[in-house]
Parts: C-alpha cells; structure tokens; sequence
C-alpha cells in the first residue's frame, strides 16, 4: 500500500469515526436545499439526466483516486441543477454514457470548478473535447479574483456562505461512504449554478464572457494525455543532457507509458524518473543490467524489459559518470531582463484591467515565447507571436507585453507606449 493510499485509509476511517457537525446548505433561490439524491439504478440516472438536460445547465464534479490506476478511478460522481443535487455511485450504475454524453452536450451547459481531471472519463468515454464548459475558478478570474482560487473562497466571495472543510483527500472507493462524506460531497456543486448566474452577470457587464469561455477550454486540456517531451523534461531534473541524451530519455518515457497502460499503474508508480536517467547515463543492454538499476522494478523489468533495452538500443548516445546541472538559457543576463520586464509589464496590464494574473501571461509563458524567438531568430524565420491572433489576450493587451522587452531586441518597431486597456 502506497503512503498517498494509507493517508486516504486513515482519513476515510476518522470519517466513519465520529460525525462532525454539517451546517444546514443556504437558503437561497438557485440553491437546491435537503440531502442529495444518491443515485444507484440507471433508472434514477436517467430521470436526473432528463431533468438537467430540459434545465439546459448542470454543475459536475467526480471524487477519484489517481495513486492506483493508469486512468485514476472515478468513485463518486457530482452532479447539480438549481432544483436537485445527486451523488451517482458508479460501482452501483455500471452504465454511464448517458451521463459523459450529458456533460459533453454542447446543447447544456456544464459548470465545473477546476475540472480538468473530472472531464477525463468524459473525454475516453465521447471521444470528444465538451466544449460548452465553464469554470469558475477561471472566470472569476477576469472580475478580479485571484487564480486560483479555492471553491470554499469563491462561495464566499459570491454567496457570503462559509463552506465545510470537505473530505478531499479520503477513500473514496471504499463502501459505505459516511454521511459526512456525501454532505461534503454534495456541497463541492451544490451552489455552482447559483455561483454561476451571479457571476455570468459579473462577465457580461465587463464584456468578458467570451474569455472566460475561451481560457476554461485551454485550462481544462486533458493532463492524463500523454505528451512525451513533457514528461522527459520532468524526468531529466534539470541535468544538461545532450540532444542524444534527451531523446532517449523520451523514447524511454514512451516505453514507460506503454508499460503503464498495460499494467494498469500509473507512470511513476511503474518505473520512477530517477530509474529512467540512471538508464540514460549508464545505458544498460541486458536484464540483469536494467534490474540493478537503482529503483527499477524488478517484476517490471522481468515483463518488459525487452522494450526498455530496445528504446536503448534504438537511441545511440554517449554514457557519463553523471550529469552537470543545467544552466537555463534564460540565465542570459539579456534574456533575463527582457522576461523580466515582460513579466512586470503582463502584471501591470492584469492589475490594471482587474484580471488574475496567471491568467494574462505567467513567467514560463514568456520563457516559452522568448526560447521560441531565439530558436527562430537563429534560423533566420520569422518571428513567432507571444498570443495567437485569436486569443483573448491579444483583445485585451495588444502587443504591449511583446514590446516591454524592448522593440530592437524582438524586432518589433517602437511605436510608443501602449494604451491604457479599460479596465
């Protein structure tokens, strides 16, 4: 058993232990008051599922466990109109496309609170991105609240209600659930629609739906999709490997994956990133090789070391006695005063147009853009922009974070300071 897995086992016990004290939810119109349906036919599914879907607006959450499984394992599911509030048990209602289908229905709108893992099942299950989605950690974020924001800090900025502390980090898979967790379940989309109304005015008044709308697609992007490059540079700690060097640790982060799927476990769980870089240095070609690794499963490399040997094999470079730390290219004393004041410059615009400023541009936002201008700035290209034509930032802030770090370093023309976004 895993520590995360222990520390969920003692809080789902403390949970049945005792009940604490759970205030009676707010009385107000939008908010559905009494215990939650709990939901364990598909018949009662079906019902609420009609009933969302004539109201044409739903709030969805899932309570899920991610330590255990590739995919992490859905164990209670959330949902909440401004009439009714249910708990679908999916170990009870094996049958749940109707209710993926529901969620990705462009036709209904589906209010989540930093959803982007809850909408995993709903993405294998429909094959499709939902795409009439709000988030209101995000949209919050364009009237002034800070991102990210807590649910229990946003119902009491909107509703003036203080929320439970609620059971998120428990065992969820395990049956009965206590009543104190179905309470604090419920309550995680009780008051979203009404939360949602209040603050869909908030937008419209500022003319800023449309972002809000736009940046929860982007924030909601699946993090269980498997990005290679992503997960090699997490596993090379910040060593300054070479160009070889990288691209075996990636071919051997797609082994991994491959591994993953097939054990059902998730990425580190199955071979730790320290074990893969020990590969990348040493480069191992037999089992026994790989086996003595230091923290390389045994049992893993008995089923699929051929597979790790071969991304070794396939992927010719150079073993070290270790590596050297890396040196940022950003350390540039140039580069770094320009990500500076681009960074400053993206806080003043956030600050004075009353958005969060994560939201406008974050630091690896602009390091990202500042490695892509070198890279084609080198290669004699164009170019690249910091925003895309069409997105929200480039309506709100024009090329002023661009031009902050200077018009003759970007090649861009000084055309003077920008106008003053309204705010």
């Amino acid at each position: 058993m895993t520590f995360r897995r222990r520390q969920r086992s003692k809080q789902h016990h403390a949970a049945h232990e005792g009940e604490q004290p759970h205030p009676e939810p707010l009385v107000l119109p939008g908010v559905p008051t009494g215990a939650a349906e709990l939901i364990t036919n598909a018949a009662s599914l079906q019902a609420f599922l009609d009933h969302a879907r004539e109201l044409g607006c739903v709030a969805f959450d899932t309570e899920f466990i991610g330590e255990v499984a590739y995919f992490p394992r859905t164990c209670l599911i959330q949902l909440a109109t401004r009439e009714r509030v249910a708990l679908v048990d999916p170990f009870a209602v094996e049958e749940l496309d109707g209710l993926w289908h529901l969620v990705a229905d462009e036709r209904v709108r589906t209010i989540v609170h930093a959803g982007a893992s809850d909408l995993s099942p709903v993405r294998r299950a429909t094959r499709r991105d939902p795409t009439n989605i709000i988030d209101i950690q995000v949209g919050a974020g364009f009237i002034g609240v800070p991102y990210p924001t807590s649910l229990g800090k946003l119902i009491e900025r909107f509703l003036q209600f203080q929320l439970p502390k609620g059971h998120t980090f428990t065992d969820w898979d395990a049956r009965p659930l206590s009543m104190s967790q179905l309470r604090y379940a419920a309550d995680d989309v009780r008051y979203l629609p009404l939360v949602w109304e209040i603050l869909q005015g908030e937008l419209e008044a500022k003319s800023r739906l449309a972002w809000a709308e736009q940046e929860t697609l982007v924030r909601l992007a699946d993090p269980h999709e498997f990005d290679a490059r992503a997960h090699m540079r997490r596993a090379s700690r910040g060593y300054d490997l070479t160009d070889a060097q990288e691209k075996l640790l990636m071919a051997l982060c797609t082994a991994r994956d491959t591994i993953a799927q097939a054990e059902n476990m998730p990425h580190r769980s199955t071979i730790p990133d320290g074990a893969l870089l020990e590969m990348v240095r040493s480069r191992p070609t037999t089992r026994p090789d790989v086996a003595a690794l230091r923290g390389m499963p045994r049992p893993i490399v008995a089923r699929h070391g051929d597979l790790l040997i071969s991304a070794v094999e396939e992927n010719p470079s150079e073993p070290v006695e270790w590596f050297a730390v890396r040196r940022r290219r950003e350390d540039d004393p140039l580069l770094r005063t320009a990500i500076d004041r681009m960074l400053a410059e993206a806080q003043r615009l956030a600050n004075v147009t009353g958005i969060a400023a994560p939201l406008a541009a974050t630091r690896a936002d602009i390091e990202r853009f500042v490695r892509r201008t070198c890279g084609a700035r080198s290669r004699g290209e164009p170019l690249p922009p910091l925003f895309e034509p069409n997105d929200w930032r480039v309506e709100a802030f024009g090329s002023a974070i661009e031009a902050a770090a200077g018009g003759e370093w970007l090649g861009i023309a000084d055309e003077g300071p920008p106008s003053e976004p309204d705010a």
